[in-house]
């Protein structure tokens, strides 16, 4: 069954890694290319990755990585990527969308979306499309989105119209993007079952990155805070013990579907990969439908929709799939013209039917 199957072949993998430049994503990278598989650096800036690229293969000499160009936020280089990897990889086994931003000012991408937003969901939940006709069909296949303790927080996973300067904070974007995340994560996974591919998620706990640094956690304002931050700063995990967690989600044995990992230390903070705490939002298959359905307004990006009839696995295993006429040997992530957030409103706040 999908999830059960082995992760020791790994030498013949191709691994799709976004944010591959540093912090965890560089971690990720090294540890990934130690075990023989082709990890390929989608990176915003192409010269750090092949900068990321040239330290991974000095620090193991027959590392196989490919540098790449993304820029997660930007829907046109999203397509772009695709093309890029088709020629440098021809296929995909596991996609680790780890790339993510927090404490940006209030700002927005070229299709008028908050930043936050673009970055941390609707870029990956458009990347996972993009590329889902090149994952292989074959035991172990992965995706997994990288998250965070801060989508405990949320209450909504999306909010318009978008904010006024005034009424804008970087902290509320963060987590509502990660409750995003999470919530497409499950969506996507009730989606793919009966498949030889899942959808996961992990966190890293409070892992000593950039956009740790920027957490409120780390900046206190009043002495309580200071010296709670003192305290615990013994017990903040290095980078190496941060992505524990997320390289347990993508490649070893027995992880299922829809499953979301975490430090399983205090609080999550840190310690060794265990199941982690969920917002109950997440899980909630409605809010889930009205998520997707929303996003692809968002980004005119079309797939696995369950409003096809045509779109179901039989129990007895998978059947050729047609999403937008296309068979799943074929499936093709159509665009259709893409909505600003404003103009969802009404639709991403709607009862679920």
């Amino acid at each position: 069954m999908a999830g059960d199957a082995a992760a020791s072949s790994a030498c013949d993998r191709v691994i799709v890694l976004t944010g591959a430049t540093g912090g965890l994503g560089f971690e990720l990278a090294r540890r990934l290319a130690g075990t023989g598989a082709h990890v390929v650096l989608a990176c915003r800036s192409l010269a750090r990755g092949e900068e990321a690229s040239e330290r991974l293969m000095r620090d193991a000499p027959g590392a196989r990585t490919t540098a790449l160009s993304l820029d997660i936020a930007e829907p046109a280089s999203i397509r772009e990527f695709r093309s890029r990897l088709e020629r440098a990889a021809g296929f995909v086994d596991v996609l680790i969308n780890n790339a993510g931003i927090f404490g940006v000012p209030l700002s927005c991408n070229s299709a008028g979306h908050e930043l936050h937003l673009a970055t941390n969901y609707l870029g990956p939940f458009s990347l996972t499309g993009t590329l889902l006709p090149l994952f292989r069909d074959r035991p172990g296949a992965r995706i997994v989105n990288v998250g965070s303790l801060a989508h405990l927080s949320a209450r909504s996973c999306l909010e318009g119209p978008r904010p006024k300067d005034g009424d804008y904070s970087a902290w509320r974007a963060y987590a509502r993007s990660k409750l995003a995340l999470a919530t497409f994560t499950m969506e996507l996974d009730r989606r793919l079952r009966g498949r030889n591919l899942i959808a996961v998620c992990a966190h890293p706990g409070f892992a000593p990155t950039g956009i740790a640094k920027n957490h409120p956690i780390a900046n206190p304002k009043t002495a309580l805070g200071r010296w709670f931050t003192k305290r615990v700063e013994s017990w903040i995990p290095t980078v190496a013990e941060a992505v524990e967690p997320i390289l347990h989600a993508a490649r070893a044995e027995g992880v299922r579907g829809g499953e979301h990992y975490g430090p399983g230390g205090w609080l999550e903070i840190a310690g060794a990969p265990a199941r982690a705490r969920l917002n109950a939002r997440a899980t909630d298959e409605g809010l889930g439908r009205q998520l997707w359905s929303t996003t692809e307004t968002l980004t005119g990006v079309r797939y696995l929709s369950t409003d096809a009839a045509s779109d179901s696995v039989p129990s007895g295993g998978p059947e050729p799939v047609r999403v937008q006429g296309a068979t799943r040997g074929e499936l093709v992530a159509r665009e259709r013209p893409r909505a600003t957030s404003d103009e969802v409103t009404q639709s991403a706040h709607r009862p679920p039917s």
